[in-house]
């Protein structure tokens, strides 16, 4: 079963982002919640080749609460 070292950035709010371990690969669309706050999947890029089961992913959000625009 993969894992997925996610560093999750949300442009514009420096304290926003994460770096999560996670078993599902996020997708374009989909809605994360981080510290409370909703957020849109805006981009996904890897990072770097995997690593055995490892992933490294870089993910761009976007805020979707008011709280957190």
């Amino acid at each position: 079963m993969a894992l997925y070292k996610v560093s999750y950035v949300v442009p514009g709010q420096t304290a926003a982002g994460t770096i999560l371990n996670q078993r599902e690969e996020p997708r374009v669309g989909e809605t994360v919640v981080l510290r409370g706050k909703r957020y849109r999947v805006v981009e996904v890029i890897e990072l770097i080749p995997p690593q055995g089961v490892v992933h490294f992913l870089h993910v761009t959000l976007a805020a979707l609460d008011e709280e957190a625009a």
